[in-house]
């Protein structure tokens, strides 16, 4: 799984292989892009792609794009979060997934990277 949270007048470009030789049966594996888009002028393109050259595998591929839901943010508003912390919150919560066991294998890059 790949994540990208994009502002300002940034473009993110993400070209992503999975590659299945016609030896390499039985093979399950999946790729996900997801992108946040901050800005009106941020952009993505997102290219997944599969070569498979197996018979039986099982293989995905996808990507998702997406901007700040403002009913989240109003719920979180009626909550008592002013716009700018909810902001802070959802954004710090769209990577957390991917740091899942960081904190207890590395607690100091964990710190660092969840303090921004």
């Amino acid at each position: 799984e790949h994540k990208n949270l994009v502002g300002g007048s940034a473009e993110c470009i993400f070209k992503g292989i999975i590659k299945v030789d016609a030896e390499a049966q039985q093979t399950e594996s999946a790729q996900i892009v997801r992108s946040l888009l901050l800005t009106k002028k941020s952009k993505v393109k997102a290219m997944p792609s599969l070569q498979i050259q197996a018979d039986e595998v099982t293989c995905s591929h996808g990507a998702a794009l997406t901007q700040l839901d403002p009913e989240e943010l109003f719920y979180l508003a009626s909550r008592g979060l002013d716009a700018a912390n909810a902001r802070r919150l959802m954004l710090s919560g769209f990577p957390m997934d991917l740091l899942e066991g960081l904190k207890e294998l590395m607690p100091k890059s964990y710190a660092r990277v969840t303090q921004k």
